[in-house]
């Protein structure tokens, strides 16, 4: 069982972190550090990266809690912390974007939708290659559509969230993330293709 105190007001535990309560903070780590583990994998492509980006995106919002206004959810800008720190880390080339096959699923983000079947021992590779494959794929969108959709679909931010975060109107966000699918669902065909050919040729 949780040993913490139980915080029913986010607001209560922002004021009680900012007063130097480490419980208070550690209990805002636990309720938001997988959704930033989704969004930080989902733009540096590997575990330990994704590790490295909600460690320093953790303790960059540590350092500027008295600064959060709360003009927007703590998650809001919490994810944008991340998400940046995500994205400085892949643009100064030392992300280390390697997918191993001998470490099997724990090579993939843990917080991902577990798709496991249990029975077909190519699975962790399947999910790897397919991780591969979308990754490179946001790669080629533009970057403000990039990030809706990561925002969208690994931060689970609703678009009101994210237009806030990105300073746009909702129709500009729902515009970005409805041309995000589309391209990335074009882009993937061949690998939807294959997939399933494979399935339908199998002895």
């Amino acid at each position: 069982m949780d040993s913490h105190p139980v915080y029913t007001d986010e607001e209560q535990l922002l004021a009680t972190a900012r007063q130097g309560d480490p419980a208070a903070w550690q209990v805002l780590f636990e309720r938001h550090r997988e959704i930033a583990y989704r969004v930080a994998w989902r733009v540096v492509g590997n575990s330990e990266d994704a590790q490295d980006v909600v460690q320093e995106g953790f303790i960059r919002a540590y350092r500027s809690l008295e600064g959060f206004a709360g003009t927007a959810s703590f998650r809001t800008w919490l994810l944008r912390i991340v998400y940046r720190q995500a994205i400085d880390l892949r643009r100064k080339g030392s992300s280390r974007r390697v997918f191993s096959i001998d470490q099997g699923e724990e090579s993939l983000a843990p917080a991902l939708p577990d798709t496991r079947t249990d029975t077909d021992p190519a699975e962790p590779v399947v999910r790897a290659e397919l991780g591969v494959q979308l990754t490179a794929a946001l790669e080629q969108l533009p970057a403000d559509q990039r990030q809706a959709f990561v925002l969208h679909a690994d931060g689970q931010m609703t678009y009101a969230e994210i237009a806030q975060a990105q300073g746009v109107p909702i129709g500009t966000v729902m515009s970005r993330i409805y041309y995000a699918r589309r391209k990335l669902r074009e882009l993937l065909a061949d690998v939807a293709g294959n997939e399933n050919t494979g399935k339908d040729t199998k002895p």
